[in-house]
């Protein structure tokens, strides 16, 4: 009797899966790839110290006299806000650069001597970035200026150069967070101005290293 009660349920079972037909396979549907936010608070005030390596041109086009270009290493400070809204990080800055940039040649003219010098440069600039949690890419548009002179045997003169400018840079949390440390490679379009009768070109770039205390 068991064994009449046990072959019927089976039939019926067969039955009602012969009814149902077969099962359609179903399409895979890979997984979504959440983004994950930032976990790194890159938001609120900043205020720091670098060191600069700098070139200023004074290129004169070929014109005599032909000032030296004017190099060299520097101190700057910077100071600056952020706001961020998921990984997208951006804000505005200051900075100054506490240095005297300076060169000589003999005017392109031998027997004669040149010298060139900036100082007092300075910008004013957004920043927008991309944060990787503790890490920091950007770039920063705005607008610099410096104070620059030239003089020699045969003449010289004065200008104050102005323009757009142009930077990349990487930005680095350490420690517990308070501290980061920052490079900036940056370019400053100062076009032409006129140095003792001559026109001249002064545009710059910059290399900056700095600390950064985050408030």
């Amino acid at each position: 009797m068991k064994t009449i009660i046990a072959a019927a349920a089976l039939g019926l079972v067969a039955t009602s899966a012969l009814a149902s037909g077969p099962v359609a396979p179903q399409p895979y549907v890979p997984p979504v790839t959440v983004p994950v936010a930032s976990g790194y608070d890159w938001s609120g005030a900043y205020a720091g110290l670098g060191i600069t390596y700098g070139r200023a041109q004074y290129d004169t086009n070929g014109a005599i006299p032909s000032y030296p270009d004017a190099d060299g290493w520097g101190l700057s400070g910077i100071a600056g806000y952020n706001w961020q809204s998921g990984n997208l990080v951006f804000g505005g800055e200051v900075v100054a650069d506490f240095s005297q940039r300076s060169g000589s040649n003999d005017c392109g003219a031998p027997g004669n001597t040149c010298s060139s010098d900036v100082e007092n440069q300075a910008s004013i600039r957004g920043r927008v970035g991309y944060a990787m949690d503790r890490s920091l890419m950007f770039m920063t548009v705005g607008y610099g200026r410096d104070e620059r002179g030239a003089s020699g045997t045969l003449g010289g003169g004065s200008a104050v150069y102005s323009g757009a400018m142009l930077g990349v840079g990487y930005e680095q949390a350490i420690g517990s967070g308070a501290w980061t440390m920052r490079g900036d490679l940056e370019h400053y379009f100062y076009g032409d101005e006129q140095i003792n009768g001559i026109t001249t070109n002064g545009d710059t770039s910059i290399l900056r290293l700095s600390v950064i205390r985050r408030f």
